[in-house]
């Protein structure tokens, strides 16, 4: 990627990072409802929970986000290694997607300082590092898209139009996804092995929002995930179920879990799933999908 535009998307992300930082006196697109539990304290990673974080591969969460795998850059994203392993592309897709899904959901439910934060964390964490991996396969760029979507809460524009700009950024995530690098694995091993992976960093936001209930910023990133694997098993359920029906049948369960888990995207008063149960079935689809050949 060019230096000019590294630093033009640098520029943007400051800004709107900078107009965030006075959502405290200036609520984003209007009045800001009662947050649903966002706190500015930090989720524990997963060598504090005393559960193996994400590894196939690890997107570790930036800072004042959840829990995550380990290095490789903001979210553990390894460019490199996207640029050749489907299973690593598709995650940093689906990270980046699951951030609008919430981000939106929680706007229009009125923590709208925390959806609008969730439009911008994205561009930092992943699409920064991820743009050159697009250039490389000749996908279609869209740090400029997102960048609409994340100043557009602080830019006077009507809930309908920033619902629009987001829809714009899924849209543009949907034709990234087919610009996936090649693989000999099969596309049911593939597509089970990035869902295993939100399913899993579901699970695991889940166990950090339930035993603490000031970790706001962990139950709407396990929120984000939940609907970004509920909307990639949608898509891709049936490559799935052709390569193991066994391993469907358990998805669809987890998800399902998943999905109950997070009810809303703003943090119930009380939490009442079962952590342990949700990240053993995600352990079960974890093992499942890297049996696929």
């Amino acid at each position: 990627m060019g230096i000019k535009r590294r630093t033009r998307i640098w520029t943007t992300v400051g800004t709107a990072a900078l107009i965030g930082g006075l959502a405290a006196c200036s609520e984003p697109a209007g009045e800001a409802g009662e947050s649903g539990g966002g706190s500015t304290a930090t989720s524990e990673h997963a060598s504090d929970t005393g559960h193996q974080a994400p590894s196939t591969p690890a997107f570790s969460e930036g800072e004042g986000e959840g829990e995550g795998g380990g290095g490789g850059g903001e979210f553990g994203i390894d460019p490199v290694a996207a640029e050749t392993d489907p299973v690593v592309y598709g995650i940093a897709v689906e990270v980046m997607r699951a951030h609008y899904l919430a981000g939106i959901d929680a706007f229009e439910a009125g923590d709208r300082t925390a959806g609008a934060e969730m439009f911008a964390h994205p561009i930092s964490e992943i699409y920064i590092d991820f743009e050159p991996v697009l250039e490389h396969l000749g996908a279609p760029l869209f740090g400029e898209t997102m960048n609409a979507a994340a100043v557009a809460p602080y830019s006077g524009e009507t809930d309908a139009e920033i619902r629009v700009k987001v829809e714009t950024v899924i849209d543009a995530l949907d034709e990234a996804e087919s610009y996936a690098p090649d693989s000999e694995a099969s596309a049911g091993a593939v597509h089970a092995r990035i869902l295993s992976d939100l399913v899993e960093r579901g699970a695991l936001q889940y166990r950090v929002a339930a035993t603490n209930p000031h970790a706001g910023e962990a139950y709407l990133d396990g929120y984000g995930f939940a609907k970004a694997a509920e909307r990639y098993a949608g898509r891709h359920m049936a490559d799935i179920t052709a390569a193991d029906t066994d391993l469907a049948a358990d998805f669809i369960a987890v998800i399902a879990d998943l999905l109950a888990a997070f009810p809303t995207a703003l943090r119930p008063d009380t939490l009442t799933a079962d952590a342990d149960a949700i990240l053993a079935a995600s352990d079960t689809v974890k093992t499942g999908a890297n049996a696929l050949d």
